[in-house]
């Protein structure tokens, strides 16, 4: 009886959880706006990665259409030294200053975003670029995601 018990319980339980009706926030945001102008000013590496990770949510079909102006600022600082005064780990700062303007009635949001990380310096100078490059890669994807959000939230009003 007991045996019979769990496994109703499990098709109950499997049936309840495939039906929960989860859709991602952002899916829905891809057909409302079009990005009709991105300008960039800053590390052209950085802002072409920074471009086409903002792109994906543009449909040039959407009415609502906009343009993006971001300042990017990449710093790198000493954050760690050892005793005989050599830098062990640097701290990678990213920050963005962005302007969303949109073109059918003119009004502008502002926002600016920082994101930081550090990463060490290895005994290769080879390994230390790697690390360097890992940590901006990582740093332009969520620089990407806090501004997809943005323009996503700001469409929204």
């Amino acid at each position: 009886m007991t045996r019979n018990i769990k496994i109703i319980f499990i098709l109950i339980s499997s049936i309840i959880l495939i039906s929960c009706g989860y859709t991602r926030i952002n899916q829905n945001e891809k057909l409302l706006i079009h990005i009709q102008n991105i300008n960039i000013i800053g590390n052209k590496k950085i802002s072409y990665k920074l471009k086409n990770n903002i792109l994906i949510i543009s449909n040039v079909n959407a009415k609502k259409k906009y343009a993006i102006e971001i300042q990017i600022k990449k710093k790198k600082q000493s954050k760690i030294k050892n005793t005989t005064g050599k830098t062990t780990r640097y701290n990678l700062s990213l920050s963005a200053d962005i302007i969303l303007k949109d073109i059918n009635n003119l009004k502008k949001s502002n926002k600016s975003f920082i994101r930081n990380g550090d990463y060490d310096v290895a005994n290769n100078y080879s390994d230390t670029v790697n690390n360097e490059n890992n940590i901006l890669k990582n740093l332009i994807e969520q620089l990407s995601d806090d501004i997809i959000n943005f323009i996503s939230t700001s469409t929204r009003k």
